[in-house]
């Protein structure tokens, strides 16, 4: 069995990004994984602009506190002129500030005096500095500047940096065609009516959700039969179009578990078993130039196997450079008493006062305790747990 650390390192190291780019709209690029380095056009912002709602002036006039005429009006979206010595201009947040003029007074303090039909302003609290509530132009990015590298994944901030310097179109990696298969005769769609000793197929409805998380689409190819040509068929055949062929079952040992055998034979397996718990059956292989990810056919370990291991080698299909789960050290605020020669992944959530707790049910075929968890806690192999020792959490994020 190979330790987790161990078959990530070893996969991750295998794994090349599929071929292929494409262009996508910048407001549609959130979760996608750039196939080229942007740089910044332009200066960000692009004009010295007032940080708020009121005066704009020389510094050395607002010194004084004399009374000064309020000569121009500055919205944003406009194109002021010059403002002249010893006048004063009211400007609102994100106006350009003229030129003439190097500080901002907000509102509040500055005292105005109607004389006729000329406004004059004065400030009650002199600036601080000189450029005060002024934004400089180019103080958050300089034109040439690089924003990410490639094989940054990006984010909703990301893509508002982006839209920031004007870029309409983003360059990025193509997502993986991914075919998705569970295996074994006693699973019956949910829908369908259950016939003795049958049960309802959880694994590929769960899949094909955390598939969507992860932004790909995947083609549903079903349900194989246990038959050992029938599987080597579909599997040699999904491997022709797909970039990844992930089944839910048929990689254990037993007499029905022909996913392994097929895989073997059409291509070649380079891992399998993980000295994980749940997720001992986990196997990683190619049929061709396509990557072949085996789960286990237990619901639990299957999502907690795809959680640790498969969707970071999605990840990694999709360019992202360096894919890592977040993960954060708390407190334990529970025993465990009974170490285990595998390392193991508990389900469980932090509590009120910040600790670690576990869900009271850690069988693998409780599937409740993943809907009725909002992490992993990892516990290393051979390790009991006492209250207020540290370990590793894995929240699910979603």
């Amino acid at each position: 069995m190979t330790p987790v650390a161990e078959a990530l390192q070893q996969i991750l190291a295998e794994i090349g990004f599929v071929a292929g780019t494409e262009y996508v709209e910048v407001s549609q690029a959130s979760g996608r994984v750039l196939a080229s380095n942007p740089v910044s056009p332009m200066a960000v912002p692009a004009f010295a602009n007032s940080q708020m709602d009121g005066y704009a002036g020389r510094f050395d006039d607002f010194q004084s506190y004399s009374f000064l005429p309020v000569v121009m009006r500055i919205p944003a979206g406009s194109s002021p002129a010059t403002l002249a010595p010893g006048a004063l201009a009211r400007i609102f947040t994100g106006a350009p500030i003229p030129a003439g003029a190097d500080t901002v007074v907000m509102q509040e303090d500055v005292q105005t005096e109607q004389r006729e039909s000329q406004l004059f302003a004065r400030p009650v609290k002199p600036p601080e500095a000189r450029g005060q509530f002024v934004r400089q132009s180019g103080a958050d990015l300089q034109p040439g500047q690089r924003l990410f590298e490639s094989g940054h994944r990006l984010s909703s901030a990301d893509v508002g940096l982006l839209a920031s310097i004007g870029i309409g179109q983003v360059h990025v990696t193509r997502r993986p065609r991914v075919a998705l298969f569970s295996t074994g005769d006693e699973l019956v769609q949910p829908g369908e009516e259950p016939q003795p000793g049958q049960i309802f197929d959880s694994n590929r409805p769960m899949m094909r959700a955390w598939f969507r998380h992860l932004g790909l689409h995947v083609t549903d190819l079903g349900c194989l039969q246990d038959k050992a040509e029938l599987t080597r068929e579909a599997l040699a055949e999904a491997s022709e179009s797909h970039d990844l062929v992930l089944t839910c079952g048929g990689v254990s040992v037993g007499e029905e578990d022909h996913v392994k055998a097929a895989v073997s034979a059409l291509g070649r397996l380079s891992l399998w078993k993980l000295a994980m718990k749940p997720g001992k059956p986990f196997a990683f292989g190619q049929i061709g130039d396509c990557y072949f990810v085996g789960l286990p056919g237990n619901p639990v370990s299957a999502w907690v196997t795809f959680f640790v291991l498969g969707q970071l080698i999605v990840r990694r299909l999709e360019g992202e450079r360096a894919p890592t789960q977040l993960k954060v050290k708390l407190p334990a605020g529970f025993h465990w008493p009974r170490p285990d020669s595998r390392e193991e992944f508990l389900r469980g959530g932090i509590d009120l006062q910040g600790h670690l707790q576990i869900h009271a049910r850690q069988d693998s075929h409780i599937l409740s305790s993943l809907a009725q968890s909002h992490g992993l806690v990892r516990v290393p192999a051979g390790t009991c747990v006492a209250p207020g020792d540290l370990l590793d959490f894995f929240p699910y994020r979603f």
